[in-house]
């Protein structure tokens, strides 16, 4: 027992502090709109409209610094109608996205969860698809998914770190 409580102090006096570097986010954003029709049914018509421009959210959102460079992050985004407060995706929960992985600026990233594929991720930002690019047909029903309306479920995604700025 005293040995036991020698060893203790000994390891207590030469312990160092430990500071996690967590970050944690909450976001959001609420999109509600009106939407006339002139003629519906020889009549003209107002609704009011949940995700107009994009898809009500909010989310969470967070890394922590594990060492050497190694993070661990996730993403709980939840998609809801602003107007009766229900559950989007199928009335899950966090149906948007809800992932956990691990980053590091040398290898790279790996996520595990429900997530976007990586036509989002990649090719997205490069389409005409979007606010103005779905008024010109441009990617009809989201066939190639660059509107980001389909998430898989159960899926182990990497991506790469950056080569040379590719």
């Amino acid at each position: 027992m005293k040995k036991n409580m020698i060893a203790l102090a000994v390891t207590a006096a030469f312990a160092l502090p430990v500071f996690a570097q967590t970050s944690i986010t909450l976001y959001g954003v609420i999109d509600e709109g009106i939407n006339y029709t002139s003629n519906a049914g020889d009549k003209s018509a107002y609704q009011l409209e949940s995700g107009y421009a994009q898809g009500s959210r909010w989310g969470l959102k967070g890394s922590e610094d594990l060492g050497s460079g190694l993070k661990a992050i996730f993403d709980l985004e939840n998609g809801f109608d602003a107007s009766t407060g229900a559950f989007g995706q199928g009335g899950r929960m966090f149906g948007r996205q809800a992932f956990v992985g691990l980053t590091a600026a040398n290898y790279g990233t790996v996520t595990l969860g429900r997530q976007y594929d990586s036509v989002v991720d990649y090719l997205a930002q490069a389409t005409a698809n979007g606010n103005w690019g779905g008024y010109l047909l441009s990617h009809p029903y989201d066939n190639d998914n660059t509107d980001n309306s389909f998430r898989v479920n159960n899926t182990i995604k990497y991506a790469s770190p950056d080569f040379a700025g590719l």
